[in-house]
């Protein structure tokens, strides 16, 4: 019998599967959501707009930053994050779809 992945297809849904646990965190799922109704915001405005300690919204905005889903760059003292697979959106709205039928 013939695997019905190939190597390749096996990655991409590994791949898929890790991004996937990375968003799977409330707090994380909140700031890709906040960050979708906004172009750019800064730590400051993400642990605000949260209410979350800013130590753990800066642990949350690293993770998220290391596995691509941010980007991120500096004016002068600040850093304003952004989003950098704005398509994660359409997953986010498929998911609350989903939960709304349940």
């Amino acid at each position: 019998m013939k695997p019905l992945l190939s190597r390749v297809e096996s990655k991409k849904v590994d791949k898929a599967a890790a991004m996937l646990k990375v968003l799977a965190h409330p707090k994380r799922l909140a700031i890709v959501d906040l960050l979708g109704k906004e172009d750019k915001l800064t730590v400051t405005e993400i642990y605000r707009n949260l209410d979350l300690p800013q130590a753990i919204a800066s642990q949350h905005l690293i993770t998220l930053k290391d596995r691509g889903i941010l980007s991120s760059f500096k004016v002068g003292t600040k850093i304003y994050y952004s989003l950098s697979i704005p398509k994660l959106l359409d997953v986010i709205d498929s998911l609350e779809e989903c939960c709304d039928t349940m």
